[in-house]
């Protein structure tokens, strides 16, 4: 026979894990459309992290991150990381420099509709 203490913890155990499954938890966080950002484009492992490995530059490294060991193009604004999808070869052109990069946020991921050198004095 099992303990009136122990069955009541499980009985209340089993009642919350049921319940938790019941409660809808809302998303605060709708996907924007149309969203300008200029930031910094590199690799996602290179992000407040920039190694230096001998023969290599900023730009090579993230390069050879991106191509050859998968790592995520971003979009490095302030604080906020953004992992950049779209034409790789064309998020390539800019990696390593600063970008202005139109397109649509869904949550971090930002699909890219054009990417241009940042105006000057903007």
């Amino acid at each position: 026979m099992v303990p009136n203490n122990k069955l009541r913890a499980t009985v209340v155990l089993a009642s919350l894990v049921a319940l938790s499954f019941l409660v809808a938890v809302p998303s605060f966080a709708h996907p924007v459309s149309n969203v300008t950002f200029t930031g910094l484009v590199t690799c996602a492992h290179c992000v407040g992290n920039q190694p230096m490995h001998k023969g290599f530059t900023p730009w090579t490294w993230a390069l050879e991150s991106v191509k050859h060991q998968g790592d995520d193009i971003v979009l490095v604004v302030g604080d906020k990381i953004y992992k950049l999808q779209g034409n790789q070869d064309a998020l390539l052109k800019y990696i390593a420099d600063k970008a202005t990069i139109t397109g649509h946020l869904d949550g971090n991921t930002l699909s890219v509709d054009t990417i241009a050198k940042p105006v000057k004095g903007a």
